[in-house]
């Protein structure tokens, strides 16, 4: 079997079979053949739509790149899933068009950056992280999906070895609980009936509302111009910048199967818009933009409501929203564990971001808000 044959790879071995692929183009043509590989370590859902997430804005320009860790040389467009040992996908932070030296990965809840074997992936995340110090990196974040309780602190015991005797770095590591995804019943009632009182209440309450007062309507295939998506962003509560509006709109072209639902009222304006995607069978939200107003936040329940029940009906199971939600129906969701690597020199640019990430990154971001734990804990390679 391919995935008994990856427990034998020796890691002492793979550090010379590291095959980076930087930049977008050559990453999805290499993502390409990752699919069997996903499959075999339980990550199938790390292949999809991964086109989306390396245009995803950030706080500052980023290149992608693609590290392959295998037990051979490997081609990087026909990866043979029994010489993979796994796959990451990080980001270095830019400034006009230079490097320098930070990487993260894009993925908060960890399930599109690393894909390994559960048992291996802490390990994994390790020789990637050790590579890119090598290679001049100050600062290295790496979220990723741990294995089994104990299997994650076991895989980091000797971690970074490759590194021992340079006292100029550090390196730290947690593990946090996210709510994961909300399980979807075969009707809306049963989905509803896992949820809290009062969430499964203003679900139904708010849906009855916004048609009562306003006339809305529910349109499964939101068709609409660019022209007129930019300027319903901005009439909407938490509008975005305009270059996030244009990548909302241009990016569902880069979905395999891309959502685009709405919520009108009774004169035809729109009161709502979600967007968001399908794979296997799971849908998620990628966003969502609601009408400035008083009305504002029960909008954008109704128009959960609506979402729910029409991605049941289609035959979903799981329900997630990237990038985590502040909606009541999160207490639903089941938990899930991810684990956070940091790895650091001690050098003033190393200092310097560390500064800047803590002051100027939103606090919500991964990376700030690990550099700023008190909880951390820095040990010696």
């Amino acid at each position: 079997m391919i995935c008994t044959a990856l427990e034998h790879l020796l890691f002492e071995d793979v550090m010379a079979n590291v095959h980076s692929v930087t930049g977008r183009e050559a990453i999805l043509r290499a993502a390409r053949g990752l699919t069997d590989f996903a499959a075999c370590c339980g990550q199938s859902e790390a292949a999809h739509d991964i086109g989306y997430f390396l245009s995803k804005p950030g706080a500052l320009p980023r290149m992608p790149r693609l590290l392959l860790i295998g037990s051979e040389d490997l081609d990087s467009e026909a990866p043979r899933t029994e010489a993979l040992l796994g796959a990451v996908l990080i980001f270095e932070q830019r400034v006009a068009g230079v490097g320098l030296g930070a990487f993260a990965t894009n993925d908060r809840s960890g399930r599109g950056s690393l894909i390994a074997r559960a048992p291996d992936r802490a390990r994994v995340a390790g020789l990637a992280a050790e590579w890119l110090m090598h290679r001049g990196a100050h600062l290295v974040l790496m979220s990723f999906r741990g294995g089994e309780p104990g299997e994650t602190e076991g895989g980091l015991v000797g971690l970074l070895s490759g590194l021992r005797g340079r006292n100029d770095v550090r390196w730290t590591w947690r593990e946090r609980e996210i709510p994961g995804y909300l399980p979807l019943c075969p009707t809306l009632e049963a989905t509803l009936a896992g949820m809290g009182t009062r969430t499964r209440r203003n679900l139904r309450y708010y849906r009855r509302r916004a048609e009562l007062d306003l006339g809305a309507t529910f349109i499964a295939d939101a068709k609409i111009s660019r022209t007129e998506f930019l300027r319903f962003n901005r009439e909407c509560m938490y509008a975005v910048p305009r270059r996030v509006a244009n990548w909302r709109y241009e990016s569902l072209a880069e979905l395999d199967e891309p959502i685009l639902m709405g919520m009108k009222d009774g004169t035809g304006r729109w009161l709502s818009l979600l967007g968001g995607r399908r794979y296997l069978d799971r849908s998620e939200i990628l966003w969502q933009m609601n009408r400035e107003g008083p009305k504002a936040s029960s909008v954008g329940t109704a128009m959960r409501a609506y979402f729910v029940e029409h991605e049941i009906a289609h035959g979903s199971r799981r329900l997630y929203a990237e990038g985590g939600t502040g909606h009541s129906m999160s207490y639903s969701f089941v938990r899930e564990r991810v684990t956070d690597l940091v790895v650091k020199r001690d050098t003033l640019a190393s200092k310097a971001m560390q500064l800047l990430a803590c002051r100027y990154i939103p606090p919500d971001n991964e990376l700030s808000r690990t550099l700023q734990s008190p909880a951390l804990r820095w040990k010696s390679c």
